[in-house]
């Protein structure tokens, strides 16, 4: 008799890699989620291209279940550019029917703080000419491309910190990189943790009301 797979695809952000997402792959592993967490060439594909990859890896990773005969559903948590990437592979490309998923800290409606930057050099050749120039783009671009997927529960976290990381004037709240209102993506719910745009991916707290939204389809003030 086999027990329910419960498989989660991690999608971080962009110019990181999978060990950003360590602590919160623990944490869910603990909790019976069979996570995949894995670095992907963020810099180096436009956003288009990482949905492809993201839909090739979980078509390929249904169909082993399939072929084992093991019942299972999938989850996804991203964070930042993730977000974009996944909204993109639901809604342009073949994917498994994904259960809940769970966006952290996304530019759903664009970037002000990636704006700011595309002028500069320095931008340019530590975030490339890809994905980044997709993010620094005026919306609608590549926020409204990516499509609002239908069909999923899907929970938004947002950051919101008084740090300053950038000399950027951004609109309040926000987590020194992403306004709430650039997070936002209705009509799914968001809540804020008063963190900043990475810290966020290693409170407890997090992990937590994220683990209740994939359990229940909604966050702990809203049952």
């Amino acid at each position: 008799m086999f027990s329910m797979r419960r498989i989660l695809v991690f999608r971080h952000g962009i110019v990181v890699n999978r060990y950003v997402m360590l602590p919160m792959e623990r944490y869910f592993r603990r909790r019976g989620y069979e996570v995949h967490n894995r670095s992907y060439p963020t810099t180096r594909k436009l956003i288009e291209e990482h949905a492809r990859d993201l839909s090739e890896e979980m078509m390929a990773l249904a169909r082993e279940a399939a072929r084992r005969g093991e019942p299972h559903e999938f989850y996804a948590i991203t964070h930042s550019m993730g977000g974009l990437v996944l909204r993109y592979a639901l809604t342009h490309f073949e994917m498994p029917p994904i259960r809940r998923a769970v966006l952290i800290a996304p530019p759903n409606q664009g970037s002000a703080t990636a704006r700011a930057f595309k002028g500069f050099f320095l931008y340019r050749w530590i975030f490339g000419s890809k994905a980044a120039r997709q993010l620094a783009e005026d919306p609608p671009g590549i926020f409204e491309a990516a499509g609002v997927p239908t069909s999923i529960e899907m929970g938004i976290l947002a950051g919101s910190t008084r740090f300053r990381l950038y000399p950027v004037k951004l609109g309040k709240p926000n987590d020194a990189v992403v306004t709430l209102a650039e997070a936002m993506l209705p009509p799914f719910p968001i809540k804020v943790f008063p963190y900043g745009h990475t810290p966020i991916l290693f409170v407890r707290s997090v992990w937590e009301e994220a683990e209740h939204f994939l359990e229940n389809g909604s966050f702990k003030d809203e049952s």
